[in-house]
């Protein structure tokens, strides 16, 4: 029984790298603008003992999820990488077969 294969295109994983780390910078982008704008609206709730209690929640959970957002980021940068040098390796790869098989 024969098995169909795959196939890989280094040039269009290169491309989907490019893609992912660019996807990243602008998601770290936009992160960084509602951050800003979040903090522009200083502490609406008040400074009383319930808006005190507000605040420090909301602070905490405003932290927690920024930074999930900012790992979330490095994640997405890091595969872009990682792509990236999977289509080096695929490159080589193909190079070597080509050069072996000229070589016969």
């Amino acid at each position: 029984m024969s098995s169909p294969g795959f196939q890989v295109d280094p040039a269009a994983l290169g491309s989907s790298a490019a893609s992912l780390s660019q996807a990243a910078g602008s998601f770290v982008g936009a992160l960084r603008a509602f951050e800003a704008e979040l903090a522009s609206f200083g502490s609406p709730w008040g400074a009383d003992e319930i808006g005190s209690l507000i605040g420090t929640a909301h602070a905490e959970v405003a932290d927690w999820a920024f930074e999930c957002f900012r790992t979330a980021a490095d994640e997405i940068e890091a595969a872009g990488f990682d792509l990236g040098d999977m289509a080096a390796a695929y490159e080589q790869v193909e190079d070597r077969i080509r050069t072996t098989f000229e070589g016969l």
